[in-house]
């Protein structure tokens, strides 16, 4: 009798485990689904702004209560929607080429707001006084998005940048 059982329950947890897989966005590991699509559409759009290095673009994709703690306790590094737009025009002044690949590895709506964990590469050409230098980073952050309804966009960062 408890062979029988545990049998009937293998078979359960087998079932279950393979045939109620979610379809997937391709490329990506997110669940197919109309607000995750969008949530990429938007993502598309801020990648387009930043490798275009045009300042008012990535801004004006933010909300006005942006704000960055930079990941960290220490107040010192945080910043405002001003702050950003500082750190971007010094950034872009000096950047003459950026390529930027996001690979979105989770979304999540934890509280009406949407999080989006993705890993990134980036490739820039920066002006330096001894000469143009490409530098690369590979990492992984986190970008916090707000939803905006009616709004041609469809969300507003947060935070994350």
């Amino acid at each position: 009798m408890r062979i029988r059982s545990l049998a009937v329950v293998v078979a359960l947890a087998l079932s279950a485990a393979g045939g109620c897989k979610p379809d997937l966005i391709p490329g990506t590991q997110v669940e197919d689904s109309e607000e995750n699509r969008k949530v990429l559409e938007f993502l598309t759009r801020y990648q387009a702004a930043m490798q275009a290095r045009k300042v008012d673009d990535v801004v004006n994709l933010c909300a006005a209560d942006y704000y960055e703690t930079n990941g960290n306790d220490d107040p010192k590094d945080d910043y405002n929607l001003d702050g950003l737009r500082g750190k971007l025009t010094e950034h872009f002044g000096r950047t003459k080429e950026i390529v930027l690949e996001v690979y979105v590895q989770e979304i999540s709506r934890p509280d009406g707001n949407v999080r989006v964990a993705y890993r990134y590469n980036t490739r820039a050409l920066v002006s330096f006084p001894s000469g143009d230098k490409w530098l690369t980073a590979t990492d992984v952050n986190k970008i916090t998005l707000r939803p905006v309804e009616g709004d041609e966009a469809g969300f507003r960062i947060l935070a994350g940048l």
